[in-house]
């Protein structure tokens, strides 16, 4: 799951369950930029014999932003 939000000029895209974000001017930026991150992320971990999830989960206020009901909500599947 990832929550997108405004902070200032930006959009944030923060994942819940890893705690890896992006930006970009636009929400769907922000969220292109997770993607390109995101993998480039699991592509290390695979190479380095670690899992995606060893980096941990967002920090708690991520999760409370991401339960209310004014945010964008998506799922990048893991593949």
């Amino acid at each position: 799951r990832v929550v997108l939000f405004r902070d200032g000029d930006f959009f944030i895209a923060q994942g819940l369950e890893v705690d890896i974000s992006a930006q970009g001017k636009t929400a769907e930026e922000a969220y292109e930029r997770f993607g390109v991150v995101f993998d480039a992320e699991l592509r290390e971990a695979r190479d380095t014999g670690r899992s995606i999830f060893d980096i941990g989960p967002a920090p708690l206020p991520f999760r409370a932003l991401y339960e209310q009901n004014d945010v964008s909500r998506h799922i990048k599947k893991v593949a």
